[in-house]
């Protein structure tokens, strides 16, 4: 096709621009918007209870069987499971972000189902749950009440009966969890010394709760065959109970002299909570808190809307004294993170116009620009929902380092066809044909290098490629639309908006730009001219360069995405192991108190929100020992102090005064779903033949070392130190001698102190539980296990006592095991001025040298992905290198033309170090996106100066002369785009608020890489050129 086709055919060519821009806000309209694309792995939790089983018991009877059936599934990435004292375990299965989640629960499911003969039977009858984790939390919904009759258990229920379900069926809700739930169950609180006192036993009380409280069919009058009846009739009977009432008159025994002994003559009934491990709270008041998950690929902005509405209609039925309040959402940051974006991206765009203004210094070539521009951006959105993305924060960022490129095709046509009329002295459609004869093939050619800088990023694995993916589509997406609409559009407009000046007096700042840019060109010739009288030393120059980025690349610090303020941290109250739930509520109450009454006299007002789970914390699991508060601070906008950072180094100065609780303070994690905070998470595993105590051992002496390390901050350790325990030692001999099923010594033990969960009732449309346990009274202290008794031959009651001894020992809390190795979680964050990378350093180095050599390292969460994508960016720049050789050579047909392009690269990737390190930024994948995006830019301009001098060098002019000409003819354009691009980015390098870490990161390399590529790195591509011509002309006199 040729140049001028769409000159002479402007109706057709505005015609495409008008589709693209169709396509384009059809796909804005319905682009989900999120915070991040959905780059969490798929993970898999498996859960089971074993109620009044110790840490140790869960893990060897349950945690073994799952776990060897649970390894080795297809994809998986690595396994993590928790075993406590409270009797829960639970097993998380991490896989790779290739791996379909849907099939992978279905895996882990018959994996389960496999391990289940091999597990106790009370753990299979409490059943064993299989759920796919909807990894991002939306936000949190609380239940209030100012009625103190509504108490948290009814608080919970209602929540349960009457908001959970309709969220759950919320388009795009991926989980609703009811957090410290205290769901309903029947719970026989037994008095041991009554059961004894008339000879019955634990055993007695299951029977005949389960002979009692059934369900069975009772048949029907009249079913066929039959004849002479001319209706049929079901018989019903009760079945399951469902009152306290009927729970009381069940029957224990009946004794031959008449009498009756029922439940409620050896034991109080009553409707209670299920569990007591963990309490939840708001502001340190009761609350129902409700945690809501987005469903993967959900439109995290509409779900939130949706649970809005919904909230508001289900609260006109609540009875009155109940209320509902959000606390958190996590669109409230991503809807900021996305203004932010979205505002950069209108000042970037409003700088770049003003600079096209000010170069070509006509309104009406600036008004081809400024039409252009925006219909590549607007397309782009068309092929992002094509590729099935949502609009978020590497989308729109990538949209931003898209604005310089796309206007740099508008300015290359506008600037050619401007010369040529004033050089020539031409009309403007003459001057469009004779322009794009000269640039069609010079703007595909820069397009198609762009695509090849960017393509091969594209196919990296794992979440490294998924990111990189997110920018090189965008990126890729709105170069193409742009060389479409450059070739169409542009000299369609140019053709009939442009007009000959005829040497009309521009005004004074025009004039001093004219006077500033002819001044600079010409030294820019003298730069070039002298650059080649010294070939040594520019060479010398371009080994000190590349010297200079190897020794930059180990100097500025590496992390794999920047931590950003999302507006909220979290507090996790570490009391000593063995504590109960009423003192670490005591503890955690005081801290709500700082946080949200002291601190509004003193200076913490910028606290909104103190969210509790009182018994749990997110790195150990339940425990009534932790407490965790996720503290929710105000809008950004409306923070006296400003940065995350200072409220949490006054939290943690005040906490920390604490005497009877550790503090540890935690950002939330930079991808939610990667990891439980922010900072490392570092396993230590017990390899070989180590123990507990071996693994223990290694824990304390790396927190012990990491503490001295002033590079590292609030290091510490999952695994819990022995914890008080009551061993009860089992006389086997006597046991069997008294003729007491051993299996009843157990049962009684853990019935009385643990509770059993016996069968089911019906209540509320519903099934709940029925527990066995002792009164609280009976079962508070060591003695109390004389009362316990158990039958033996002829009926004869024995007391525990006689069967065994009992005495205090040791054990651990929770057994934590990652890839089926007893393991311990250090997590940690790095101090202030180190990246997430150098933390991760130092303590690696740390285990290395102090720990033993059974004790393995590993990594879970975002430091498993930051390990595995480490070292990428040689790799990541050694692609691009290869990628533009390979398409330049096939371009000019010529192995040495596209050296010269190449040689002009390290000056900007140099300048891209040396602004983030002088700027104390890290080398993350946002550094590394921009400079990959900086490559194909400045191999973008040294094209344009490499393609006029090659055809001067084609037309018989000497190399030197049409290498100096090429230059001086590009100059202008080249600087116009240049600088385009930089006031582009200066709104990310000045970047504030919500997200800011991101922008700064991803333009801060591009703006100081830029700076330095126009003053260095075009004045080293003309002498390139000069040079390899030179040298290959040697090569082929010597030849010849």
């Amino acid at each position: 096709m040729k140049a001028d086709f769409f000159i002479d055919r402007p109706v057709f060519s505005a015609v495409i621009s008008i589709v693209i821009v169709i396509v384009g806000f059809i796909g804005l309209t319905m682009l989900p918007i999120d915070q991040y694309p959905q780059i969490t792995p798929p993970t898999v939790k498996v859960s089971a209870s074993y109620p009044g089983a110790s840490a140790l018991t869960v893990s060897q009877a349950v945690a073994t069987p799952i776990e060897q059936e649970l390894n080795g599934t297809p994809g998986m990435l690595y396994m993590e499971s928790s075993s406590t004292n409270t009797g829960s375990f639970s097993a998380t299965v991490t896989f790779d972000i290739s791996v379909n989640p849907d099939l992978a629960a279905v895996e882990i499911q018959n994996r389960v189902k496999q391990a289940e003969a091999r597990l106790p039977a009370e753990v299979v009858q409490n059943g064993i749950s299989v759920e796919k984790q909807a990894s991002n939390q939306l936000m949190t919904v609380c239940l209030l009440s100012s009625d103190d009759k509504f108490d948290e258990i009814y608080l919970s229920n209602f929540a349960t009966l009457n908001v959970v379900d309709i969220l759950r069926r919320i388009p795009g809700v991926g989980g609703v969890s009811n957090v410290g739930s205290r769901y309903y169950a029947m719970q026989i609180w037994v008095q041991p010394d009554k059961l004894a006192s008339f000879g019955v036993t634990v055993q007695d009380l299951q029977s005949a709760l389960k002979d009692q409280n059934r369900e069975s069919a009772a048949g029907v009058l009249g079913q066929q065959p039959i004849e002479g009846v001319d209706i049929s009739i079901p018989i019903s009977t009760q079945g399951r109970l469902s009152s306290v009432e009927e729970f009381e008159n069940i029957v224990v025994r009946a004794n031959p002299n008449g009498s009756i002994i029922r439940l409620k003559d050896v034991a109080r009934v009553s409707l209670e909570a299920q569990s007591y491990n963990t309490e939840s709270g708001l502001n340190g008041g009761n609350a129902a808190v409700m945690n809501i998950r987005l469903l993967p690929g959900a439109n995290a902005m509409e779900v939130s809307k949706l649970v809005r509405e919904s909230m508001k209609e289900i609260s006109a039925s609540f009875p009155e004294g109940i209320s509902y309040l959000i606390p958190f959402d996590i669109t409230t940051y991503i809807s900021e993170s996305i203004h932010e974006v979205y505002k950069a991206l209108f000042e970037a765009l409003f700088l770049v116009i003003l600079i096209v203004f000010l170069s070509l210094q006509s309104w009406r070539a600036t008004l081809i620009p400024i039409i252009a521009v925006p219909i590549s951006l607007i397309g782009t959105f068309g092929v992002m929902l094509i590729f099935g993305f949502s609009l978020n924060m590497l989308t729109l960022l990538g949209l931003i380092l898209a604005i310089g490129i796309v206007v740099d095709d508008a300015i290359v046509v506008v600037e050619n066809v401007t010369r040529i009329m004033e050089e020539k002295k031409i009309g403007a459609y003459e001057a469009t044909k004779e322009a794009m004869h000269g640039i069609s093939g010079a703007l595909i050619t820069t397009s198609l290098v762009l695509c090849a800088v960017f393509v091969p990023v594209s196919f990296l694995s794992g979440i490294t490629g998924m990111l990189y993916r997110q920018f090189t589509v965008t990126i890729v997406a709105s170069v193409l639309i742009s060389t479409v609409v450059a070739l169409t559009l542009s000299p369609a407009m140019c053709a009939r908006l442009l007009k000959p000046d005829n040497g009309r007096k521009k005004n004074i700042v025009f004039r001093y730009i004219n006077i500033f840019l002819a001044r600079g060109n010409r030294t820019y010739e003298k730069m070039i001219k002298k650059s080649l009288t010294v070939p040594k030393r520019v060479f010398a120059g371009l080994g000190i360069i590349v010297i200079g980025i190897w020794l930059l690349n180990y100097a500025v610090p590496g992390s794999f995405l920047p931590e950003e303020d999302q507006g909220y941290f979290t507090v996790e109250l570490e009391l000593p192991e063995g504590a109960t739930l009423q003192r670490t509520r005591e503890v955690t109450d005081r801290a709500i108190a700082y946080l949200k009454e002291a601190g509004m006299e003193v200076s913490l007002i910028d606290v909104e929100y103190v969210q509790s789970v009182a018994g749990s914390s997110s790195r150990v699991g339940t425990s009534q020992s932790r407490s965790e508060l996720t503290v929710i601070l105000k809008p950004w906008k409306e923070r006296k102090k400003g940065k995350l950072d200072k409220i949490m180094d006054e939290v943690r100065s005040e906490l920390s005064r604490y005497p009877e609780a550790k503090v540890v303070l935690r950002t939330p994690p930079v991808i939610p779903g990667l990891g439980t905070s922010g900072g490392f998470e570092m396993v230590l595993e017990a390899r070989g033949e180590a123990t507990l105590d071996n693994l223990r051992q290694a824990s304390d002496t790396l927190i012990y070392y990491a503490g001295r390390d002033r590079r590292l901050n609030e290091v510490s350790s999952s695994l819990q130190p022995e914890i008080p325990q009551l061993y009860f030692d089992v006389d086997r001999d006597q046991v069997k001698l008294s003729g007491v099923p051993l299996a009843d010594v157990f049962s009684t033990m853990k019935t009385f102190t643990g509770s059993v969960y016996v069968n089911d009732f019906n209540m509320f449309n519903r099934i709940y539980r029925v527990y066995i346990q002792a009164e609280g009274t009976y079962r508070a202290h060591k003695d109390d296990i004389n009362m316990f008794y158990v039958r033996g031959t002829g009926g004869v009651m024995i007391p525990l006592t006689a069967l065994g001894t009992a005495y205090y020992t040791t054990g651990p809390g929770v057994i934590k095991r990652f890839n089926m190795f007893n393991s311990a979680t250090i997590t940690g964050e790095a101090a202030q001025g180190q990246s997430s990378g150098q933390a991760m350093e130092v303590i690696e180095e740390i285990a290395r040298e102090k720990l033993p050599e059974n004790i393995g390292i590993d990594w879970s969460g975002l430091s498993y992905q930051e390990k595995k994508a480490g070292g990428q960016t040689g790799y990541i720049l050694g692609l691009v290198f290869v990628f533009v050789f390979l398409f330049l050579a096939a371009q000019y047909e010529s192995w040495s033309i596209p050296i010269a392009i190449m040689l002009s690269l390290p000056v900007a990737v140099l300048g891209a170090y040396l602004g983030v390190w002088i700027c104390g930024l890290e080398n993350n994948a946002y550094f590394q996106i921009g400079l990959v995006m900086l490559m194909g830019l400045v191999a973008k301009n040294a094209i344009l100066i490499v393609e006029f001098a090659q055809a001067e060098v084609k037309r018989g002019v000497n190399v030197t002369t049409a290498a100096i000409h090429a230059a001086r003819l590009r100059f202008r354009p080249i600087l116009m785009t240049s600088l385009a691009f930089i006031l582009g980015m200066v709104p990310l390098v000045l970047a504030s608020g919500p997200g800011s870490s991101s922008r700064q990161d991803i333009g801060t390399g591009v703006f100081f890489g830029m700076i330095v590529a126009i003053i260095v790195g075009i004045v080293l591509v003309p002498f390139f050129f000069v040079m390899i011509h030179k040298f290959t002309d040697r090569l082929k006199k010597k030849r010849a």
